[in-house]
């Protein structure tokens, strides 16, 4: 019997030993998943803070800058930094190449399915239009990476909603002649004939083909009245759409359908906004230029001033597709030269909001 008692102890120290043990080792688990859930957690943490000191250190500095002769080359580099800066909130593509082969950048801001167009350096002497349309572009997408408001405008929110394409530079041939002349071109006769025997090419305005790109458009292109041959300024070309720069935005537009359009040129500080609209049409984009001017302080250019034949970008865009369309000249002084680049800061506050209220008032209506 003592040995029976003896037995049966010894099978009840042993059960009682293996509970505590399974006890213990159920103990252990939750205790591993709970270290191993911390673990990941430090790996997300950190891996959160070094996406967000990468991102603090893109925002350090802007791109884009004043920049002194500005022209395709300084351009185009600016363009490469901000695709590997920025590249997961940029479409950086090309719509054609000039005459003289130089791509024409297209650079795509925003998901929404309403869609902007923005066309900067039309004109050979203005340049500066296209360090301008890339300022507001760059300060659009590091608005976006912090999180940040622009004065009350959520970028965020508006580029969910809209699509900005901003064309910097239309006419690359044109600003590199208007900057640094002739002398690496060939064929020199030409372009002084163009240039009425001046020396001076400063004040040049037109593409390779002494052809103004915004007199090239089907609004009436039959009836304007210009010079009769290439001309630093005037010439309207043999036919619309003759040179590939025009016929590139051109084809961009009717592919993509804008829902409205800006194009900034220089200068006098005026939106222009009319093209022989209809009442409906009339009133719509007369309320939108004086929003746009409420932003930028411009003064609106009345109906009756504006003409009603003039085959630019912004009056085709109005008669093809009955949508407004803005051109917008910066800079108050009016002269034949291009624009100071110094002057960027201030061309860049007056019109830092004028895109993203149109945004909006495109998206109410």
């Amino acid at each position: 019997m003592f040995q029976d008692k003896k037995l049966y102890l010894t099978i009840t120290l042993i059960t009682l030993l293996l509970a505590l043990l399974a006890c213990s080792r159920e103990e252990e688990k939750p205790q591993k998943i709970i270290e191993e859930q911390r673990n990941n957690d430090k790996i997300k943490v950190n891996h959160r803070d070094k996406e967000n000191i990468k991102n603090q250190q893109k925002l350090a500095d802007s791109i884009i800058v004043k920049t002194p002769n500005y022209t395709y080359t300084m351009l185009k580099k600016q363009l490469i930094k901000l695709e590997q800066n920025y590249n997961n909130y940029l479409q950086l593509s090309s719509i054609g190449k000039s005459v003289q082969g130089r791509k024409l950048y297209l650079l795509k801001v925003g998901t929404g399915k309403e869609k902007i167009g923005v066309i900067g350096g039309v004109h050979g002497r203005e340049g500066i239009t296209s360090l301008l349309t890339l300022k507001l572009a760059e300060d659009y997408i590091r608005a976006m990476i912090r999180g940040a408001k622009i004065n009350n405008y959520n970028l965020t929110e508006i580029l969910k909603k809209t699509s900005f394409y901003f064309i910097p530079m239309l006419n690359p041939d044109g600003v590199e002649i208007a900057i640094n002349g002739i002398k690496k071109l060939d064929n020199k006769e030409f372009y002084l004939v163009a240039n009425q025997n001046s020396s001076d090419f400063k004040r040049w305005k037109a593409n390779a083909h002494g052809v103004d790109l915004n007199k090239q458009f089907k609004a009436n292109w039959q009836k304007l009245k210009a010079e009769k041959r290439p001309h630093f300024a005037h010439y309207k070309g043999p036919s619309p759409e003759s040179e590939p720069e025009s016929k590139a935005l051109a084809e961009l537009t009717r592919q993509e359908e804008f829902d409205a359009v800006v194009a900034f040129h220089s200068s006098g500080d005026v939106i222009y906004w009319y093209y022989n609209q209809a009442e409906e049409s009339y009133q719509r984009d007369y309320q939108l230029a004086k929003a746009l001017s409420a932003k930028n302080g411009y003064r609106i250019v009345k109906a009756k001033e504006s003409d009603k034949v003039a085959a630019g970008y912004k009056d085709w865009f109005i008669k093809k597709f009955h949508r407004p369309g803005f051109t917008i000249e910066i800079g108050s002084e009016i002269n034949e030269k291009p624009l100071p680049s110094y002057e960027l800061a201030k061309y860049f506050q007056e019109n830092r909001e004028v895109l993203l209220e149109l945004a909006l008032l495109i998206n109410t209506n």
